[in-house]
């Protein structure tokens, strides 16, 4: 079962891989900015295989499972931060200090806190099957988004995003768009087998669902945030990097809305676990600290990371100690 997990989680970091480079080739294409197109069409793309998981693991009656697969892959890509921090090296990385990371950590600030007081009061309000609880979490999500493209709609050149409008390029869209859709089958196909292998390991183990979706899962299913964020920075797209982590926890959330859809076994909400608001609330608190961190910027930095790095992965070891102890 193990084999099976690391397996689908090996086509996961491949498929997303080409996901991401696909998604920047229809960005260059649409002439998208880098920072759009890191907060809301990369997202999109990497956070693919959460939204598989996610899915699969109510279907499979596992909504621990799910949410805890997001939850903790927003623990996980704030990490991230640190990681493009340690990487880019041109001191912390808050210093670059842009309206559009504010803007986007706040909103996820606010879905976040709002998706962690919905799972403490358990609203028994729905409409049709759905919880009025999910479907004001994508009242936020658009939210948002419209904040976002208002604010990134004039297009910011750089050498990622220079659009020719030569015929060999219209016909990339096109191959780019192909190869984009196929990455998407190989995340479903992985993302079923991952689900599953995680249920039962979950159930060989002893271990909860909660830990095994907010460490195991998270981190598979981040993969692609990882590859795209590492190959951003490699290139000097370090907007793009950052956007990314914000852009990617903040249609994280939306999943939950959509994994509302598909379950079937009562209220989403309702049936999440308490023990997740342990994550939850830690992902409030980490995207706080970035978001103050962009605001009143530190120069200090250690160890080639600023102090809000430092503190985001401390709090991020604080978690899965306090999980794996729970």
């Amino acid at each position: 079962m193990w084999l099976l997990f690391f397996g689908s989680a090996i086509l996961i970091i491949f498929a997303g891989m080409q996901l991401t480079r696909n998604a920047e080739k229809i960005s260059e294409a649409l002439n998208m900015s880098t920072a759009w197109a890191g907060a809301l069409l990369l997202p999109l793309a990497t956070s693919l295989p959460e939204l598989v998981v996610s899915r699969r693991a109510v279907l499979i009656g596992s909504p621990d499972l799910a949410g805890g697969n997001i939850y903790g892959s927003i623990l996980f890509n704030l990490v991230l931060i640190a990681l493009i921090d340690l990487m880019q090296g041109a001191g912390p990385i808050t210093a670059r200090r842009k309206r559009g990371f504010i803007v986007s950590a706040l909103f996820c600030v606010v879905i976040i806190s709002f998706s962690s007081l919905a799972i403490l009061i358990s609203l028994p309000y729905r409409i049709g099957w759905i919880g009025i609880d999910s479907l004001l979490i994508l009242v936020i999500f658009f939210l948002g988004s419209s904040a976002i493209i208002r604010l990134e709609k004039k297009p910011v050149r750089s050498e990622m995003d220079n659009i020719s409008s030569s015929p060999i390029q219209k016909k990339g869209l096109a191959g780019a768009v192909l190869l984009f859709c196929l990455a998407a089958v190989v995340i479903i196909f992985a993302g079923t087998i991952l689900t599953d292998a995680a249920d039962t390991i979950a159930l060989e183990t002893g271990l909860s669902q909660t830990l095994v979706g907010s460490i195991f899962v998270a981190v598979s299913t981040s993969l692609p945030e990882l590859v795209t964020i590492s190959t951003a920075v490699r290139l000097g797209l370090v907007e793009m990097a950052v956007a990314n982590v914000f852009g990617a926890n903040f249609f994280n959330v939306l999943l939950l809305f959509i994994t509302d859809i598909f379950y079937r076994c009562g209220l989403l909400f309702s049936s999440l676990s308490s023990d997740l608001l342990v994550v939850a609330l830690m992902g409030v608190i980490l995207t706080a600290v970035a978001l103050l961190g962009f605001i009143f910027p530190l120069r200090r930095h250690y160890f080639r990371m600023g102090v809000t790095s430092i503190f985001i992965i401390g709090g991020y070891l604080l978690t899965l100690v306090f999980l794996l102890y729970l």
